[in-house]
């Protein structure tokens, strides 16, 4: 099963584009590959920007070494295929239809309702 989770997250990359998110935060003391761009904030809070620096495509180049909130996350999708509720070619079609939506209400929508958008 983690092969078909990873194989799903490497094939979608949303999460790191800035369409569900606008940036990702890290802990004080996490080290970070350095091409992602860490800023800190007048409070000492780390984080870096989306569109992801280590995104090639959909697939992210340092997936292996990936911060802590990127390796928690879990969109719907995943989750529902870790449930068994879709099978990972299912699953895809939510991916490659949200990919190829233009911005809109529907894609809004569409986004909240298979990945949990959170803006």
């Amino acid at each position: 099963m983690s092969a078909q989770l990873e194989s799903l997250c490497r094939a979608c990359g949303l999460c790191c584009d800035g369409t569900l998110f606008t940036k990702v935060p890290l802990t004080t003391t996490e080290v970070v590959p350095a091409l992602l761009n860490v800023t800190t904030n007048a409070t000492g809070a780390r984080s870096f920007p989306q569109r992801c620096a280590a995104l090639d495509g959909c697939d992210c180049r340092v997936y292996s070494e990936r911060p802590t909130a990127c390796r928690r996350y879990e969109c719907l999708v995943i989750g529902a295929l870790r449930g068994g509720e879709v099978s990972l070619s299912e699953a895809l079609v939510v991916v490659k239809k949200a990919q190829a939506m233009a911005p809109s209400p529907a894609r809004e929508e569409y986004l909240t309702f298979h990945f949990g958008r959170r803006t």
